[in-house]
Formats: C-alpha cells, sequence, structure tokens
C-alpha cells in the first residue's frame, strides 16, 4: 500500500461498509460496502476530475483533489482485512511518571517494544481489521519511542485516539496539531497541587501543567475527554473538577468505581467512595466485543481479547494471524462463583466474569460486581488506571 501521500484519503473496507479517512484530519466518512466498486472504477477511469461523490467525500475529510489529474494519487486503497477486530487498545508500554494510589497496574517499570517490533504489530493490526487504535499506557507520552510509533499509526489511516495523565501534553501539541488524533482522553485527579501530589504520588505542580495542557489541546480543537477519577483523597474536589470541565464545554465523565490491581491486591479499592453515585457500569454492559471486534495489545506484544485477560492471548510477533481466532473462545460471558446457581438474576447476567475474578481474587466482592456478592462490601469497583 502507497503510503506517500500524507495528505491524502485511505479507502478502508470493512464488512459493514467503506471508510474514507483524512489521513491528516482523521475525519471519516462512511459508504455502503458497494462503494468500493465505484471507488476502484474511479481510480482506474482516465477523468481529470473525482466523480461528484467522491469530491464531497473528500471535501468532508479535508482532502482537497489537487490539480486536474493529480487526485488518483492521493487515495490510498486498504485491502479487505482477514478479520474484524476493529477496535484495538494498545498499551505500548507500562512506565508511567506517576504513581497513583488508585492504579490497577502493579509493574510500572516496563517499557516497550524496538520500534522495529512495534512496525510490525502495526501491520498485523491493520491485517486483522483495525480501524480505531487506542494508545495507552502506563503513560503513553513519556514513552521514548511515541512519536514514531503515533506517526506510523496515523500514516496507516488508523483512527488514533491517546490515553493519557496529561502531564506531557504540551511537549508534544506540536506534532498534534500537525497530525491530529481523533481524540484525547485525558485523566483528571484533582483541582489543586496538594490534591494531585496525594493521588499521584508525584512532586511539583502538576496540576497547573495539565491544565495548560488541557487548554492547549481545546485551543487546536482537538476533540478532547476527560476521565475525573473520584477517590477519598480528591472526592472534596469532584464538584470543582465537573465544573471546570464545564466552564470549558469539555465532554467529561467521572468514575467512582475502583478495581484491585491485576495482581489482585486490594488497595486501590480501600480508597473508593464509599455510598456516593453509586456506579452500575458493568450492570449497564449487554455484551463483549472482547476477542470478537476488539482486541488489547500487550506491552510485550501480546493480543488478548481484553486487558484482564493476558493468560488468553496470541503472540503478534511470532505466531500466524489466524490464531487470533481463538480469542473469541474466552469466558467473558457469565462468571461462575457461589450462590449463581441461586440467584434470581442468573438468566439475566451482564456481570463482566474477569471482573468478577478479579475481586475474588482480591477477596472482596462488591455490589455493583455482583448482587449476590457472598463476600462483598458497599466498596467501588470498576476500571481506572491513569
Amino acid at each position: 500500500m502507497n503510503r506517500d501521500a500524507s495528505d491524502g484519503i485511505i479507502a478502508i473496507p470493512q464488512s459493514e461498509g467503506l471508510f474514507l479517512i483524512g489521513r491528516r484530519s482523521q475525519k471519516a466518512v462512511f459508504f455502503p460496502l458497494g462503494v468500493s466498486v465505484l471507488l476502484r472504477d474511479a481510480i482506474k477511469a482516465d477523468s481529470p476530475e473525482p466523480p461528484l461523490w467522491l469530491r464531497e467525500a473528500m471535501d468532508a475529510v479535508g482532502v482537497t483533489s489537487g490539480l486536474p489529474g493529480t487526485w488518483r494519487r492521493s487515495i490510498c486503497m486498504r485491502e479487505r482485512p482477514e478479520f474484524g477486530f476493529k477496535r484495538v487498545a494498545w498499551e505500548i508500554t507500562q512506565r508511567c511518571n506517576f504513581r497513583c494510589v488508585h492504579c490497577y497496574l502493579d509493574n510500572k517499570t516496563k517499557g516497550g517494544l524496538p520500534l522495529e517490533q512495534r512496525l510490525r504489530i502495526l501491520d498485523k493490526i491493520e491485517r486483522a481489521g483495525c480501524l480505531w487504535l487506542q494508545m495507552t499506557g502506563g503513560e503513553v507520552l513519556a514513552d521514548p519511542l511515541f512519536g514514531d510509533t503515533y506517526k506510523a499509526a496515523h500514516e496507516r489511516g488508523l483512527q488514533v485516539s491517546i490515553s493519557t495523565n496529561g502531564a506531557l501534553l504540551t511537549r508534544w501539541m506540536e506534532l498534534f496539531r500537525k497530525l491530529p488524533p481523533r481524540r484525547i482522553t485525558m485523566s483528571l485527579y484533582g483541582a489543586s497541587p496538594d490534591t494531585y501530589a496525594a493521588m499521584t504520588g508525584a512532586c511539583g505542580d502538576h496540576f497547573a501543567t495539565i491544565i495548560t495542557g488541557l487548554d492547549a489541546v481545546i485551543s487546536a480543537q482537538i476533540p478532547v475527554r476527560v476521565s475525573i477519577i473520584a477517590a477519598t483523597p480528591n472526592v472534596h474536589e469532584v464538584d470543582t473538577m465537573e465544573g471546570m470541565m464545564r466552564e470549558r464545554g469539555v465532554e467529561y465523565h467521572t468514575y467512582w468505581n475502583l478495581t484491585p490491581t491485576l495482581a489482585g491486591k486490594r488497595h486501590p479499592t480501600e480508597i473508593a467512595v464509599k455510598n456516593r453515585r453509586a456506579a452500575t457500569f458493568f450492570q449497564e454492559k449487554t455484551s463483549c466485543a472482547g476477542g470478537i471486534s476488539s482486541l488489547h495489545v500487550h506491552a510485550s506484544g501480546r493480543a488478548s481479547p481484553c486487558k484482564l485477560l493476558p493468560h488468553i492471548s496470541v503472540d503478534l510477533l511470532n505466531e500466524d494471524l489466524s490464531r487470533l481466532s481463538r480469542l473469541c473462545h474466552h469466558p467473558g460471558a457469565k462468571p461462575v462463583g457461589p450462590g449463581c446457581e441461586k440467584c434470581a438474576s442468573s438468566a439475566n447476567c451482564v456481570t463482566c466474569a474477569p471482573v468478577y475474578a478479579l475481586h475474588k481474587k482480591a477477596g472482596h466482592i462488591p455490589r455493583n460486581v455482583c448482587s449476590f456478592r457472598p463476600m462483598a462490601d458497599e466498596g467501588g469497583c470498576g476500571g481506572a488506571r491513569h
């Protein structure tokens, strides 16, 4: 696939239709799959101008058709993918510049892969059908190869979103203005330097730096979403944080649920705010896409249905892509725990089995994970990382 037209369009056929994505803008338009044939015919034709429908699509994603006869060079047609894993979350590193008290990661020292191996992973997930790529960590913006990895993903036409704690946003704004991500999701831990230090274990006024970075993202008109992480050290500032986001017109969500660490250590849940805006995230979930239409790629290069199932995985660097089909056979439906057979809700249970297992490993199953909850109390659960 020719990747020279950095300002052009990438055409990506999927099972449900054709996506046309502007390389630089990350904007996308969607057509029925049959339009793929029309696009190939238009590229082969000898017309100096693109057909009207294509010109309008190019305008919508911010791509000009250029001089007469040159528009074909701005379009890159990707082959139909071998699989349908449209959404991929890639943990490119586990290293982090913070030591957050609520984080579920046990090991924050493992770095990412060399660039050559990262490019191979990008090729693999592209073939697997990836359209939306979430780059995360650890702290993704602290990774020394983040820039090269991001540009390589952007170049492939992937819809890249960034999950970050925000402390290093200003360092990367020049790149983001040139090659904007589809979205930046930033975690927020407080509304003052002291609270930030209590939540992140980091010295210095990170609060001011993070707000400066957030305002730079807003000024650059890059879509941004803020995840407010609520816990006992910062609960007194939650209302203030929410007000700050409303004042800026920023989309936000407040997370009151915390999980044990991946090793089953309970300490993050011990700072969960009890009896406050009881969250029911997992009860709202109706199906699991993990291993079916989405993947989680660990820092080691292994792909699994989600971050909670690293033991069910495929080595993207050394195994054939066909092995990904085994990931759909994972225990992501209903948990089997004490009392499940007696529970009146068992027929309609939507509890996430890996989350249930993680809390059970920690010896503590909260009410909003399992209503039967033989070991439960009123503590929180869920999935806060940064």
